[in-house]
């Protein structure tokens, strides 16, 4: 089948238009881009059609919205003020221009939100859905947020509810769809919210920012693949356990539908939360709890290796590293 669609020149040009006053030296346009001269945190990540989506769970907006948001979580895990970006596009041949032209609105609108431009990428055809890779930039404001220097005594924080981004999923593999995604304003009840939660995390700029300038974290994860197992990678990481308090999890409140057992499940091992989660040392424990953001402590860091969830009656229970591998689906 011949694509008989926007041909890869007019795509370039619609693009270029989106994002006209890049900062970036050199932007689209050249074989490379040029950016000025900074302490670059750089991170990647792809949604697959098929894969992390299905076209017809969403308006396209919502999908441009998502792939640009998880890069922006995983840079706030590094403490990293985004500013550019790179987008690499393979479009399905029968995929109408009007979806595709829908994706990269959603990624201009909440890269307006964001303060990111656009600077360049590649476009491609395919034959297996739609790809949508972004690789992203931001500048280190700090010393980087790693997931290697967390230590026994730090107290462990997330930075938003959890569990919802999983039952989302689970309903739209159910057959649910969301009809209208507005990149300003998110619904406010029903299972709409529920859905747009799935593409629409919470901004974590502004704390990744505050954690590193101010050397108050020790140690962070974007959580995207379960909180457990990421609690694991990032514990692995630092030579060091966990306990996490059970009473203490933030558990969405879109979840009250479910019995304790699948809120539970939801909130340890499901993933695409897009929230950080973080150690702090005991001496900043009052600075991170009067600021404004929305975290909540859940535990703290041990010398003794594994996760162990403490009940409010005194079980403990230990937590195996369980959660999202795109290599096991």
């Amino acid at each position: 089948m011949s694509r008989s669609f926007r041909d890869e020149a007019s795509w370039v040009k619609f693009i270029s238009s989106r994002w006209r006053n890049s900062r970036a030296d050199v932007s689209i346009g050249d074989d490379a881009c040029v950016l000025p001269a900074a302490s670059y945190a750089v991170t990647t990540d792809a949604l697959l059609e098929g894969v992390d989506f299905m076209t017809s769970w969403a308006p396209p907006r919502a999908v441009g919205c998502k792939a640009l948001a998880v890069n922006l979580s995983d840079l706030a895990a590094m403490g990293a003020s985004p500013s550019f970006f790179l987008i690499t596009l393979c479009i399905p041949e029968d995929l109408p221009d009007s979806y595709v032209e829908g994706v990269i609105e959603g990624m201009k609108e909440l890269s307006e939100r964001e303060g990111v431009s656009c600077c360049g990428g590649d476009l491609s055809s395919s034959r297996s859905g739609l790809v949508i890779s972004i690789t992203l930039f931001g500048e280190v404001v700090g010393e980087p947020l790693l997931r290697s220097d967390g230590r026994a005594g730090d107290y462990l924080f997330v930075s938003g509810t959890l569990g919802a981004p999983a039952e989302a999923l689970h309903s739209f593999m159910s057959g649910a769809k969301l009809p209208v995604f507005d990149s300003a304003i998110p619904p406010v009840s029903g299972e709409d919210k529920l859905l747009d939660r799935f593409f629409r995390p919470p901004s974590q700029r502004e704390l990744g920012v505050f954690l590193a300038e101010y050397g108050i974290a020790t140690c962070a994860i974007d959580v995207s693949d379960g909180f457990v197992v990421d609690l694991h990678r990032l514990c692995e990481a630092s030579g060091v356990g966990a306990e996490i308090e059970k009473a203490s999890l933030p558990v969405d409140p879109l979840l009250e539908g479910l019995s304790p057992a699948d809120r539970l499940k939801r909130v340890l091992y499901g993933g695409e939360e897009q929230v950080l989660l973080f150690g702090v040392d005991p001496a900043y424990l009052e600075r991170v709890r009067s600021s404004s953001f929305p975290v909540r402590c859940v535990g703290r860091l041990v010398k003794r290796p594994g996760i162990v969830l403490v009940s409010p009656d005194g079980r403990h229970e230990k937590l195996a590293a369980k959660g999202f591998d795109h290599f096991d689906c």
